[in-house]
């Protein structure tokens, strides 16, 4: 037995090369787990008394030769992938193990060929712009490994290139496309390494895109940084800029307006498809101009746009709601479907209170909270339309189409929270999120701590100080707002960015997972946590954006035991949430029964303290 036990403790003749050979697989992502265990197996092997004397060479072709006596280890495969790694780094210890048809190993890839640190700056710019270019990486590393080989060692880069196009199959053209737009990058770097592949018509590929460059540069660069700001990738979109780009340079002496024009009209003629894409995102542009007040907006008509009897007002009062802070997106868009209602042939004769009567009407089977949120904003237009004294103005009751009615809040204990955040910190590792363990609590903890909407844990990095606490939400309901983390909170982000910071060098928000997935990720993996881990107490499951009501209503119930008043906290609390309106933020005092009992245990007369709001909205 004792033998037996220092055997194991003695090292044999490989074995620091072997180490040096699991070190290297596992840098390519592989666990190695069971064949580190078959390498230790033939470590132990050369230590044998009896194979002491060997050479490497000898001691794998001992190990790898059948005997009834000897345990089997994936029959040689890890020795033989040493023998090779030994091999490509050229190591005085190098051997061979033929496979099992006697034939020689491939190469492992083991030494660098001479795209290697190009391709990682390739790669790094492609997942740096949004995109998890998977496929394409795999690709490129397949061509890094095609590099190598000793049989393109002496080759020149374009060389390399054609033999990698005239080795592809006809199925591969998406291989041989990564690899042409890897050689536009390397041509637009300058680097000697450039090469080109041609495309099967024998056309030669486009120069790489290098920036704007027309009189609308800035612009076009300020509208794709605010659409990918919201989660979106304009890709296709941003190929229609760059053309427009293209195309306005090339007319410096036409006006934004006919340049506009001009553009969509060639991209007509070339393809009527092509035309159609073309005039959305060109019409989106001259909007995003036309909002912006810029001195190069233009204004492209909709073919299909039908101008009613209100077309004018609405514009004004939308540009109004604007100047008040409103981004005023989809009410606008139920405005024009009322103008377009009104222009209809049936509802032309109507006077201005009859249209509305009919717009209210309940459609079918229409769900209530679909008919208020067409029926409120032509009410509140109404209401603007009688304020300035116009000619067509109407009235809609303010209960003339109720929603139902909003999801209560669901009310914490500390047991619940204390539950549900031991459960965050036991989350373990998951093959497809290698992150998501590390981004999940510390993203509740920021919602739980600075009661932010679901929708704005999207926080950009750049916005984020770690010193002084400041947190900038950026593109809120209600517009950007400063937020200021306590310095627990701070530091714990901070810690928590250094690590997440090791697996994303370059990811661009706090909490990465709110980019990757959809925007209900949080909401759903919060759910399954919850279910999981806490008991249920026929309450109900909570939201997760339960915890921006628990975090307003546990300060308020701070205040009040405190002997604070909560008309001097309002105003800051209200900043810190984003509320706008006070109704808002008084809403609470009616869904928080621990509130109601803690005013009533403090003082009787303090009625004063809570103003009514019976029919204040709901957040």
């Amino acid at each position: 037995m004792a033998n037996r036990k220092q055997q194991h403790i003695l090292r044999g003749p490989l074995y620091g090369e072997i180490q040096e050979f699991i070190s290297f697989k596992r840098q390519s992502g592989s666990k190695y787990n069971s064949s580190e265990y078959a390498l230790m197996a033939f470590d132990r092997f050369c230590v044998a008394a009896e194979n002491q004397a060997l050479s490497p060479q000898q001691l794998a072709d001992a190990w790898c030769m059948p005997d009834d006596d000897k345990p089997k280890y994936d029959d040689g495969c890890c020795v033989r992938q040493l023998g090779q790694y030994l091999t490509e780094i050229g190591h005085s210890r190098a051997f061979t193990v033929l496979s099992a048809k006697r034939n020689t190993p491939k190469r492992l890839g083991v030494k660098p060929s001479c795209f290697s640190e190009e391709i990682k700056s390739f790669v790094s710019k492609k997942k740096s712009e949004g995109r998890k270019y998977i496929t394409g990486e795999y690709c490129l590393k397949a061509f890094d490994k095609f590099s190598a080989m000793r049989a393109n060692e002496f080759l020149s880069p374009q060389q390399i290139a054609d033999a990698w196009r005239s080795n592809a199959r006809g199925n591969n053209n998406k291989d041989i496309s990564t690899i042409r737009e890897f050689g536009i990058y390397l041509t637009a770097q300058g680097s000697a390494k450039s090469f080109v592949i041609p495309y099967s018509n024998g056309d030669l590929p486009k120069p790489a895109f290098s920036g704007y460059v027309s009189l609308f540069a800035r612009e076009l660069e300020s509208f794709l940084e605010m659409k990918r700001s919201i989660g979106l990738k304009y890709r296709h979109e941003e190929l229609r800029l760059k053309d427009f780009d293209m195309f306005c340079n090339e007319r410096p002496d036409l006006s934004p307006q006919q340049l506009a024009t001009a553009f969509l009209h060639h991209q007509k003629k070339l393809s009527c498809e092509k035309g159609k894409r073309s005039v959305s995102v060109i019409r989106k542009f001259g909007n995003y101009l036309a909002d912006s007040v810029c001195t190069n907006a233009f204004t492209i008509a909709d073919e299909n746009y039908i101008a009613g009897p209100y077309a004018v007002e609405i514009e004004t009062f939308a540009a109004f709601k604007r100047a008040c802070g409103y981004k005023y997106h989809g009410a606008k868009s139920h405005l024009r479907g009322f103008d377009v209602f009104c222009a209809s042939e049936e509802n032309r004769t109507l006077t201005s209170q009859q249209l509305a009567d009919k717009w209210i009407l309940k459609r079918g089977d229409e769900h209530p909270n679909t008919r208020a949120g067409r029926v409120g904003p032509v009410r509140v237009f109404g209401k603007y339309l009688k304020s300035i004294g116009h000619p067509k103005a109407f009235d809609i009751a303010d209960d003339a189409a109720q929603g139902r009615q909003p999801h209560p809040p669901y009310l914490f204990s500390e047991d619940d929270i204390d539950k549900f955040f031991a459960a965050c910190a036991e989350l373990g590792k998951s093959e497809n999120d290698p992150y998501l363990h590390i981004v999940l609590p510390a993203a509740f903890l920021f919602m739980h701590c600075m009661g932010v909407r679901t929708c704005e844990l999207e926080i950009l990095i750049e916005n984020v100080d770690f010193d002084t606490g400041e947190v900038v939400i950026a593109d809120a309901k209600n517009g950007d707002r400063v937020v200021y983390m306590s310095k627990e909170l701070s530091g714990f982000l901070f810690r928590y960015n250094l690590e997440v910071e090791r697996v994303l060098p370059q990811r661009k928000h706090l909490f990465p997972a709110s980019l990757n997935r959809p925007r209900n990720d949080f909401s759903r993996r919060f759910r399954e946590i919850w279910t999981a881990n806490v008991s249920d107490a026929g309450r109900g499951i909570p939201r997760l954006y339960d915890l921006r009501h628990h975090f307003l209503y546990r300060n308020v119930e701070l205040c009040l035991r405190n002997g604070g008043d909560v008309n001097v906290m309002r105003p800051y609390v209200m900043r810190h949430m984003g509320h706008k309106l006070p109704d808002s933020f008084q809403y609470y005092f009616h869904l928080s029964p621990p509130i109601q009992k803690e005013v009533s245990k403090i003082k009787n007369d303090l009625d004063w303290m809570i103003p009514e709001a019976p029919e204040a909205p709901y957040e």
